[in-house]
This record gives structure tokens, C-alpha cells and sequence, in this order.
């Protein structure tokens, strides 16, 4: 039978233990109370700043809003008062060109009938008109008369006009009225103003 010492005996060293190093525990430092405050701070303050700002353009957004609604229902209103002169401009051109032929008659008339005073005040003896066409340029005349010498005194009295020149005979016939030989005759002439005298 064998007897096995597992026990120790003073035969045997000691050994004698040798002090490790000890191990530094891992773990993460905390920092100190003042280096967090001073975070604490700085983040309320980046947020103050943020929301302060935030704040800010909200209200200037909001205030252009406002100007916005205030120009738009400007231009809306002044889009009635454009609509309304528009109207009044149509208006006033329609009755311009409704007054126009009016106006030109009117500042035609006192000429013409100068022309038809002067045309009247040199008709010769013998002679009558049948119709007399005036306008501001021209006229045109027909008439009856005893003799083509009558004629031509009437063609010579309406050149001695300072209104009327170029006087031109276009038509001269014999034409018997009630048995008696008459001279159908007619004439244009071209008008002018005061730029027609000494003709």
C-alpha cells in the first residue's frame, strides 16, 4: 500500500511570494464638478442662443406675412381702381373719336363758308349754280350760264381769290333750257389758306 503526503513539510522551501505589480483598473474618469457645470452652461446658452434666434426669424417670417396679406389685398383693391380707369380711358378714347369728326367740322366750317361768301360774291350776271362739292383741298362746281364768255369771267373772278387758284374748266356744253341755248359748264379749283393770296 502506498501513502501519499499531500501535506506540506518542513523538507520542502518555502517560497516565498513575490508582491505583483497591481493591475490599474480600467474605467472612465469623470470630469470634475466645475468642468461640468461650465458644459451645463454652455449648452443652456448655445440653446438660449438657438432658440433666441429661432424666435426672432419666426417673427420677422411672420411679420413679412403679414406685409404680404397687407399688399396683396392693396393690390387687389388697386386692381378695381385700375379696372375703373381702364374703363374711363376706353371711354374717353370712344368719345374722342366720336368728337373728332366734329371737331374738324367745326374748325372747318368758318372757312368754308368763307369760300362759299366768296364764291357767291363772284358768280357774273346769267349765270347760276347747280351744285357746289367744297372741302378743305378742293372744289368742285356746276352751273348753267348764257355764254362761255361768262365763263370765263367767272373762271377769272375765282382766281382773284387769295382762297381759291388753279381754277380749270372740265366740262363745257350747250345744253337748251326751256328753248333758250344755254352752256352747261363745270369747274375745280384747289383751296388754300392765307398761303394761296397774291395767286
Amino acid at each position: 500500500m502506498i501513502r501519499i503526503n499531500l501535506s506540506p513539510t518542513a523538507k520542502k522551501g518555502r517560497v516565498s511570494k513575490v508582491k505583483g505589480a497591481k493591475a490599474t483598473p480600467i474605467g472612465i474618469r469623470l470630469p470634475s464638478v466645475q468642468v461640468a457645470v461650465i458644459y451645463v452652461i454652455g449648452v443652456i446658452i448655445t440653446v438660449a442662443i438657438i432658440g433666441i434666434t429661432v424666435f426672432i426669424q419666426t417673427s420677422k417670417l411672420n411679420s413679412l406675412k403679414s406685409d404680404v396679406n397687407q399688399l396683396s389685398t392693396k393690390l387687389n383693391e388697386l386692381k378695381i381702381y385700375k379696372a375703373t380707369v381702364d374703363s374711363l380711358e376706353n371711354r374717353e378714347k370712344q368719345l374722342a373719336d366720336l368728337l373728332k369728326p366734329i371737331m374738324e367740322l367745326n374748325k372747318s366750317r368758318f372757312f368754308i363758308t368763307h369760300i362759299m361768301d366768296e364764291i357767291a360774291s363772284r358768280i357774273p350776271e346769267f349765270t347760276w349754280l347747280i351744285s357746289l362739292d367744297v372741302d378743305q383741298t378742293n372744289i368742285k362746281l356746276k352751273g348753267i350760264t348764257a355764254s362761255n364768255l361768262l365763263v370765263a369771267d367767272f373762271m377769272n373772278r375765282l382766281e382773284e381769290s387769295p382762297y381759291i387758284h388753279n381754277v380749270d374748266l372740265t366740262v363745257l356744253e350747250k345744253k337748251a333750257i326751256e328753248k333758250q341755248e344755254m352752256m352747261d359748264f363745270a369747274l375745280t379749283a384747289d383751296l388754300g389758306y392765307e398761303s394761296g393770296a397774291g395767286r
